[in-house]
């Protein structure tokens, strides 16, 4: 059985950690360094209060406004395949820190042309971590992403490491020897990998129902395939996805202890409604889709509502993608 999930910080226990939001009272955990007088948080190992107090003050503190927050490698990319018009598998090769940093699943990047300004930087999950090579999946689809292409341009600025690209991280990290089931359509199938990688590590049975989304392609059947995962392909995960899961759900032998849905908003919604109309209550793993555009938490772009009306920003917390009130 599952625990339920309590709302955390990513970073803590990480280099990150205090960060930036600790210098400006709006850090998402300590609620000291959020302003308030009285201690009341859900301890975790780590004082950050203390750790503010006694830490070197952080260089990506100063006030230069050209010093990293992050690691960053300025360096090229190769296009390793071309997965469907406009979508491209990307192979970097990046700093061995900032590898070593990017093998957890969840864990994400900031991407953008060396020469560009700073606002061009966009948000992609890791696929897959190789020594120093990373592979992400990238689709041009926006003006920030498909510039990274633009006039044959195969040189890239990566910044990294962040970690919160999976809400119900905990879960995944936390079950072994369970029922799992893997729900990924469209752009949520390169995340679905590593997601899959981490769960047989700690001897789940995976069951996959794959669908090709927007982009009109399953790219990540056969890789989960070898890996021993049950892979269901449907044309649809609206039309026919949903009417397996229902079927999944009303077998009691079949039914998972986790579900995990790796793609669009709408896809985890609908999951949760087969679960409501199924009468079951399972705790669900969900991609992390909110628009992003600094990463520590300082913009406010990535902030989301949540049922007992307290705003968080979900580039920093844990939390239980059903708590959220759907936009």
């Amino acid at each position: 059985m599952l625990n339920k999930l309590l709302m955390s910080c990513i970073d803590i226990n990480s280099p990150y950690c205090p960060c930036l939001l600790s210098q400006t009272n709006h850090c998402t955990f300590c609620s000291h360094l959020k302003g308030e007088l009285v201690c009341d948080c859900n301890w975790s190992g780590v004082c950050i209060l203390y750790e503010k107090q006694w830490q070197q003050k952080k260089p990506r503190w100063t006030n230069d406004a050209d010093s990293p927050v992050r690691l960053e490698s300025d360096t090229e990319f190769i296009i390793k395949q071309k997965i469907a018009e406009h979508t491209y598998l990307l192979e970097i090769e990046v700093l061995p820190a900032l590898a070593q940093s990017l093998a957890k699943c969840g864990s994400f990047i900031f991407m953008r042309r060396p020469s560009d300004q700073q606002f061009y930087h966009f948000p992609v999950g890791v696929m897959k971590v190789d020594g120093n090579n990373i592979q992400v999946v990238i689709e041009g689809a926006g003006p920030k992403s498909s510039r990274l292409f633009t006039d044959g341009n195969r040189q890239v600025l990566v910044r990294g490491p962040y970690f919160n690209g999976i809400f119900g991280q905990p879960w995944i990290d936390n079950v072994d020897n369970g029922k799992i089931l893997l729900i990924a359509g469209g752009m949520g199938q390169p995340p679905a990998v590593p997601i899959a990688r981490k769960l047989l590590t700690n001897g789940n049975s995976v069951k996959a129902i794959l669908a090709p989304g927007k982009i009109g392609t399953v790219f990540i059947a056969a890789e989960l395939a070898v890996l021993g995962i049950q892979v269901q392909e449907v044309t649809s995960m609206r039309q026919f996805g949903m009417h397996a899961l229902a079927e999944i759900l009303a077998d009691p032998e079949a039914c998972p202890e986790l579900i995990v849905s790796a793609g669009p908003d709408s896809q985890h919604y609908g999951i949760i409604a087969a679960m409501q109309a199924a009468g079951v209550n399972l705790p669900m793993a969900a991609t992390n889709n909110t628009t992003m555009c600094c990463g520590e938490g300082i913009c406010g772009s990535c902030e989301r509502l949540t049922r007992n009306n307290s705003r968080v920003r979900t580039c920093k917390v844990q939390a239980d993608f059903s708590q959220f009130i759907q936009e």
